[in-house]
């Protein structure tokens, strides 16, 4: 099996007698172990009149099986044990997948096992998950990317599966003559067959070990040799091509997405032929379409070789963001499209050596893959069982083995005006139809036969359009330094007034990359709401204005990021080591120098105000923690706060406040990765000679609002679901108190979870979860129903809340033991990777913990942390007179208001 050099697992394919494919890895270093089983099954599997049947199907397995028939008992166990499960639903596959404490592993996988052997499917709980499911489809009914999706179902083939309805709701899996638990059946013995199914087990224990427990618990699984039948019907048929597709969305929103049909292109995978293309029409260096079409003020973003694919189809999307003037010009916007592929087309000769950049780019990558999260990773890898061939499993999304011209050829030439629809998604359509189950406004008209002619007579490019170049950032060897002396932690190389300086040299993952941060707080980004809104604004401005400039670096494997933070910006790099430095260079002299030109500062200022506004569109307990946010901490105002504040801003009291706010900085960096001191210590030098004209201010200290009184807060927001939040902070910042709370959501999350959404059916979204804000602890609860008002669903919280004080006597001391154990697995967690250890290190540098041990210190007041202490933690917290936040909903009904109904002992 292909692997990256620096990935130390032990691999063993195999295939078990009833067909099941296993991929069996051995992971020494990691304290968690995973799981995951991929079914070629999906929602174009489900009866035409039993539509969101799989999906269905994926709730129903997590609620008993024949050995362990408690419902949600597999949640429960694996929570308790430090871990999280999961599954999803697409179109021809179904996903189940874990992760665990390891010395629980081996019990957590005979639990799973069921699910593909022996689920109860019960009819008393299909009535409860039925009502999920449909609460789950009523909770996206607004959301735009099922909106559209739902209107390109409705204008295909309507033969494909494609078309199908893929989420169920109460109607399509209503109960009939019998109950639908006879239907989840027969879909389960039709379907849930090992022959189709691809399983993936990681831990630490030794490969004969794995492949007796997977032997002993997963041959079970029905299985024959039979071939899953393959989908007959064309995606489009000629009628289907050749149109506009002209969508309502219910956000703001303006976007004109050309796609090309295509066949199944997974014989392509080895050289990513389809890849390529689309790498050559989403690049945005200096001549590129993306350079061109902005240039004209037309879009303000582009990416290209997205859609929708499965076994015997593929769209080839290129996407564009439009500006208001590009939603006048898209057919002037398509031809510029044509005219860069004519482009494409007349320099086949240049193309291997581009491929050859992006090959090797590809293979550095692999070489210095970074171990992802074990529970995604697994997941991704089950998958790739289903695509890839065995040797390929793990390398088949980087390999590319050489440009094959006729492939090429051949995927261009589906790149034509008569292979072509556009979808146009604005708010001004005047529609024809509304789709059946999301209410989506849409109208579909036939590309004229003239426009269509036209295009293919295009044979020349415009004169500016380029192809990509040699990249400046591939010129330096990749080369992984020899250790200096290790150090367990950073070290502060420089403190001087104003400017701190963390260097560490990785000597943990040894690969050839590294992280950068820069956080500059200047007394301009909070000196009211309106600077708060600017800081964003530049922020956004900034990334614009270098896009071309940079791509290159993009495109050679760094990334840079421009963010805002409370009290100013930061400034993050990342990737591979030895160009980034230089690139950082680059970065910091456009960040005080780069033009930002009044045209584009007018369009993010509108997208930017309109981005705010439409968060009013978006879930109501989306919108309650956003209010919360900008309670707890005042320098993270609320989205329309920010609307109005930066809206009757001018360009002039920009650049005046861009240039305030440099003139005096508080800068806190950090270097972390593949670098030596003596690199790190000239690289500082650098960036220090960039700051030198800026003055010198105190660090910033964030501040938070300390909730001192019960204060129940009613909005009226735009939706029909209604939404509960209930926070609890913290009462100091204390460690102890830190730990007591990750116990306290430890020990209650999965059953809230059970009992307000599995078994009371209050909604689809239900959560608790340790949610601390400017370092201080907190715990947040949250419901959102389309069925029940907020004050019922607190009521049910309150409810919750007091059984769970009346249980807690019967707490036992093995079983705090137990859920110690489960939460201390969870904090001692290894970081996976330079990037989380990155992380981790720059978020306790912001913290001030500069002996780096906030982990040792949450581990150790744990260990500490007794049961009897901790029971009267929880009585605390949740006394009545306990201080909180409720923050209620209620739909909208003439204008929106956010009035506090009272603020005081309830």
């Amino acid at each position: 099996m292909n692997i990256s050099r620096n990935d130390n697992r032990t691999y063993h394919s195999l295939t078990l007698d009833n067909g099941l494919k296993v991929l069996l890895v051995q992971d020494k270093d990691s304290t968690k172990a995973a799981a995951s089983m991929a079914v070629n099954a999906g929602h174009f599997d489900d009866p035409l009149d039993r539509q969101g049947l799989a999906h269905f199907l994926e709730h129903m397995l997590f609620l008993g099986t024949d050995k362990f028939p408690e419902s949600g008992s597999f949640g429960n166990f694996v929570s308790q044990a430090g871990g999280n499960t999961n599954a999803w639903t697409g179109t021809e596959h179904t996903c189940y997948f874990f992760d665990i404490n390891d010395q629980e592993f081996e019990h957590a996988l005979e639990q799973f096992s069921r699910f593909f052997i022996a689920p109860l499917l019960s009819p008393a709980e299909t009535e409860k998950e039925r009502n999920a499911i449909d609460a789950e489809f009523k909770l996206k009914i607004k959301d735009d990317g099922r909106r559209i999706y739902q209107a390109h179902k409705e204008t295909v083939n309507p033969a494909h599966p494609f078309s199908k309805f893929s989420v169920g709701n109460q109607q399509t899996l209503a109960d009939r003559t019998l109950c639908i638990s006879d239907e989840l059946k027969s879909f389960f013995e039709r379907y849930y067959q090992a022959q189709w199914m691809s399983l993936v087990v990681c831990s630490s224990a030794n490969i004969a070990t794995m492949q007796n427990w997977v032997t002993s618990l997963f041959g079970a699984i029905k299985g024959q040799a039979v071939k899953k039948p393959v989908i007959e019907a064309p995606l489009y048929r000629p009628q289907d091509l050749s149109k506009v597709l002209h969508i309502e969305p219910h956000k703001h929103m303006q976007k004109l997405i050309v796609s090309f049909a295509m066949p199944n292109i997974d014989d392509f995978y080895r050289h990513k032929t389809v890849s390529f293309i689309a790498h050559l029409l989403g690049y945005e260096g200096q001549g590129s379409l993306y350079s061109t079409l902005k240039e004209q003020g037309w879009i303000n973003a582009l990416s290209a070789g997205g859609g929708i694919n499965g076994s015997n189809f593929k769209d080839f999307n290129i996407s564009v963001a439009l500006t208001d003037e590009g939603i006048e010009y898209y057919e002037d916007i398509v031809e510029m499209i044509f005219e860069y592929i004519c482009l494409i087309n007349q320099n086949v000769d240049k193309l291997p050596r581009l491929y050859q950049d992006k090959k090797n780019l590809l293979q550095i990558a692999f070489d210095n893959q970074e171990k992802a999260r074990l529970i995604d990773w697994v997941s991704n890898l089950s998958i790739n069982m289903q695509h890839y061939d065995e040797p390929n499993y793990v390398q088949g999304d980087y390999l590319m083995v050489g440009f094959n011209e006729s492939a090429h050829n051949m995927a261009m030439q589906w790149l034509t005006p008569h292979n072509m629809r556009l979808v146009l998604i604005h708010p001004d359509v005047e529609p024809e139809h509304k789709t059946k189950w999301y209410h989506t406004p849409y109208r579909v008209e036939s590309i004229s036969t003239c426009w269509l002619e036209a295009l293919c007579e295009i044979n020349t490019p415009l004169p500016e359009m380029l192809l990509p170049t040699a990249n400046p950032y591939l010129t330096k060897e990749v080369t992984l330094h020899e250790l200096d002396q290790p150090q367990p932690h950073p070290r502060l190389l420089v403190k001087e007034p104003g400017f701190d300086f963390w260097f560490k040299q990785d000597n943990t993952f040894r690969v050839a990359k590294g992280h950068f941060y820069l956080a500059m707080d200047s007394d301009f980004a909070v000196k009211d709401i309106k600077h708060m809104a600017l800081t964003r604004l530049f922020a956004d401005l900034f990334m614009d204005s270098v896009a071309e400039q940079f791509y290159p670096a993009e495109l050679a494997g760094l990334s840079y990021h421009l963010t805002s933070h409370q009290g100013g910006l930061t400034l993050h790099t990342a990737g591979l080591s030895s160009s980034q430095l230089e690139l950082v260079d680059e970065l910091l002299n456009a960040l005080f120098n780069v033009t930002i030109c009044a045209k584009r500062f007018a369009e993010y200022k509108k997208q930017l105000v309109r981005h705010w506004r439409n968060s009013n569109q978006n879930k109501p307990v989306g919108e309650l923690f956003s209010v919360l946010g900008a309670k707890v901490m005042p320098w993270n105002p609320e989205p329309e706060q920010l609307a109005t504040a930066l809206k009757d801003t001018s360009f002039h009291q920009f650049n005046c406040f861009r240039k305030e706010f440099f003139n005096a900085l508080h800068v806190e960096s950090f270097l972390h990765g593949n670098w030596r001191e003596s690199d790190a210590i000239e690289f500082q030098k650098k960036v220090a000679q960039h700051l030198a004209k800026s003055a010198t201010i105190a660090d910033l200290t964030r501040p938070l609002f300390e909730i001192d009184k019960i204060t129940r807060t009613q909005l009226e927001l735009n939706c029909n679901d209604h939404a509960m939040v209930i926070y609890y902070q913290a009462q100091t910042d204390e460690v102890a108190e830190k730990v007591k709370m990750m116990a306290l959501n430890h020990l209650i999350n999965q059953d809230y979870f059970n009992e307000l959404r599995t078994n009371q059916q209050l909604g689809y979204l239900v959560g608790a979860g340790y949610a601390p804000f400017n370092t201080r602890a907190g715990m947040a609860f949250y419901v959102q129903s389309p069925d029940y008002s907020a004050l019922t669903l607190l009521e049910r919280h309150n409810e919750f809340i007091a059984k769970f004080l009346a249980t807690l006597s019967q707490l036992d001391e093995q079983q705090w033991q137990q859920q110690k154990h489960g939460l201390t697995t969870h904090i001692a967690e290894k970081d996976k990777n330079l990037r989380l250890r990155s992380q981790r290190l720059w978020l306790a540098i912001g913290n001030q913990d500069h002996h780096f041990h906030m982990q040792k210190k949450l581990l150790n007041a744990l260990k500490e942390l007794t049961l009897a202490q901790m029971i009267i933690y929880i009585r605390s917290t949740f006394d009545d007179n306990r201080p909180r936040y409720e923050l209620l909903s209620v739909p909208k009904m003439k204008k929106q208001t956010k009035e506090a109904v009272y603020s005081h002992s309830l």
